[in-house]
């Protein structure tokens, strides 16, 4: 829910006797007092376990879309075994640990792999890769041809045929799209469906020489075009403060006065911004959206399209953001769609469908999750509005990253390829359900235990936001989308990183090449004084800390039995830190593609 937005005019019909009561709602629950509560429905349900193993063989192409100048695709294919997703696989092959997690027998070694024939299957068949992937693995890399595939607007569809080592068959399915080169100028945002961040390139909105294309990590703010249009400076100032990219909300009714808005497009492409354009209040308006995606798609600094504003607590119509997305599409296959969603768990599967990327707006700063102030009732799965959906504690920041999990894993629940994710953190307050705004520690453990869980953009709900804000973002913003970039974006996040002394430290890491990337948070708000220990993966042996890029220096490297542990002595509340670790050398990894370049 935003600040100072009206609440919905969603309705729940209550029938009572020979009359109908109309109840407002949010995430499909009514919230005044005088209403009774209603399950909402609409959640996903976790599968049941299943008694035999699972193989969930998962293909999908690199890069969404690819262009007639590209020469060489890659696809990507899971392989995971679970007992919850996936089809039978022979369960007499696999031992089981004690942690539940399946492991394959040692003595059956020739049954690590199984083979694959990629087919496009709307040519009678005919195979387009052959290949062998390792049993239990994701993320495998796997070139093609892409000259099989003539450049045009509609996609390619493609059928996988899997034969495992016990002889049983797998099917999977996908799609490639790649579309004819552009003529008119426009730009073309890439989603490298790997790593999950975007692909631009940069000769787009600058005079840089370089046609490369290369990895973007969006930063900055949702923005107030009243302060905007204040002074003609203020683009130069949103420039100056680092932030990438321009994503003004619209006034109601049409949303924008597209006389004024040319003129701060053609600044912002000037100062190289990206734009990320808001049709919140057009776009269940089918001509509408026509308009608006015919003005803009041709702009050399258009990043993505964003249509709908937590349409799952407004209870927007459950196809509205996929009639969108499929128009848009129609209209411009050559950037991503995105919308943001509010709800913990209300008919996620439908409004998720219309977006490439899912922003998650958890505000959890200042507001009591279990008793709404606005409407004098408890807040819980079934009943009331507090401002942060079945959200927990007051001024839990665990809040933010647990909305992001579980999104992710609701696409696996459903049996999806992963959907993009990027976060929204608070940076308001003062004002209806939130009664303080966070402070710049806040703020930063927000956004970058956004980024430990896979966030792979920030856009923070609103600007202007306070002196303190605007000035701890805007240092933030220059580590994030520069040398952090390299890592977010270009390769696999290492989650959940043991950490000794403390269960409140949220630590994740990257791997480029010879170094590595650390950001650790404490989302605790006491001090701690005891030593903090934290353990790297046993196969990433650290040497030193090359650089700090974001907090202090106690942090210090040791190597016990050639395992690496990142020590210190107390650590502050709130506090946030990004390292870059030296490995040892020389390191053996598997062959993989490091870069964020997606073929």
């Amino acid at each position: 829910m935003r600040l100072g937005v009206q609440l919905p005019l969603a309705f729940l019909s209550l029938h009572l006797g020979r009359f109908t009561l109309a109840v407002d709602t949010w995430c499909g629950k009514a919230y005044r007092s005088s209403d009774p509560a209603v399950d909402p429905g609409g959640r996903i349900v976790a599968p049941p376990r299943s008694p035999a193993p699972l193989l969930n063989l998962k293909i999908r192409p690199r890069a969404q879309p690819y262009l007639e100048e590209d020469i060489v695709g890659t696809f990507i294919v899971d392989a995971p075994l679970s007992y919850f997703y996936g089809q039978p696989y022979d369960n007499t092959l696999f031992g089981q640990q004690n942690d539940g997690a399946l492991k394959l027998l040692s003595n059956v070694s020739e049954y690590n792999t199984i083979s694959f024939y990629v087919n496009r299957s709307d040519d009678a068949i005919r195979p387009i890769s052959y290949a062998t992937v390792k049993l239990n693995s994701t993320g495998t890399l796997f070139d093609f041809d892409l000259s099989e595939f003539e450049p045009r607007f509609e996609p390619y569809n493609l059928s996988v045929v899997a034969m495992a080592p016990n002889n049983h068959i797998y099917m999977a399915s996908t799609q490639i799209l790649r579309l004819p080169s552009r003529s008119d100028g426009g730009s073309v945002t890439k989603i490298d469906s790997l790593h999950g961040g975007l692909l631009v390139k940069a000769t787009t909105i600058s005079n840089s020489s370089s046609g490369a294309w290369t990895p973007l990590f969006p930063y900055s703010f949702y923005l107030d075009g009243n302060w905007l249009g204040e002074d003609p400076k203020n683009m130069n100032v949103l420039k100056n403060y680092g932030y990438n990219v321009l994503h003004i909300v619209p006034a109601g009714g049409l949303g924008y006065d597209f006389e004024q808005l040319d003129e701060w497009l053609d600044q912002a492409q000037q100062l190289g911004l990206w734009i990320m354009f808001d049709m919140r209040w057009q776009y269940q308006n089918a001509s509408g959206v026509d308009w608006q995606v015919n003005q803009l798609k041709r702009r050399p600094n258009m990043l993505l399209w964003y249509t709908a504003d937590e349409p799952d607590g407004q209870v927007d119509a459950l196809n509205a953001p996929k009639r969108a997305y499929d128009q848009i599409k129609s209209l411009d296959p050559y950037h991503p769609v995105s919308l943001c969603l509010n709800c913990e768990n209300y008919h996620y599967q439908e409004y998720s469908t219309g977006a490439d990327i899912i922003l998650s707006d958890v505000y959890p700063i200042g507001t009591n999750t279990s008793w709404s102030t606005q409407y004098g009732t408890v807040c819980n799965s079934t009943y009331g509005c507090c401002g942060c959906d079945n959200c927990q504690g007051y001024n839990n920041l665990s809040n933010v990253p647990a909305r992001l999990d579980i999104y992710r894993e609701y696409q696996m629940q459903l049996g999806l390829p992963p959907k993009v994710l990027w976060g929204t953190p608070q940076a308001f307050g003062n004002s209806e359900f939130w009664k303080q705004t966070p402070t710049p520690e806040e703020e930063v453990a927000m956004t970058l235990l956004s980024v430990n869980h896979g966030a792979k953009g920030i856009i923070m709900w609103t600007f202007p936001t306070t002196p303190d804000l605007t000035d701890v973002t805007s240092r933030l913003a220059k580590v994030l989308t520069g040398t952090c970039a390299e890592y977010l974006l270009g390769a696999d996040i290492i989650t959940g990183l043991a950490v000794d002394g403390t269960s409140a430290v949220d630590a994740s890491a990257w791997r480029v090449g010879n170094s590595i990337l650390l950001s650790i948070v404490n989302s605790d708000y006491q001090d701690m004084t005891g030593p903090v220990t934290l353990h790297l993966p046993a196969e990433i042996v650290a040497t030193s800390i090359s650089t700090v890029l974001w907090g202090d220096a106690e942090w210090r490297v040791t190597n016990v039995d050639s395992k690496t542990q990142i020590q210190r002595s107390g650590l502050q509340g709130l506090s946030s830190d990004i390292l870059i670790l030296s490995l040892e050398l020389p390191l053996f990894v598997e062959e993989q593609d490091s870069t964020a370049v997606a073929r």
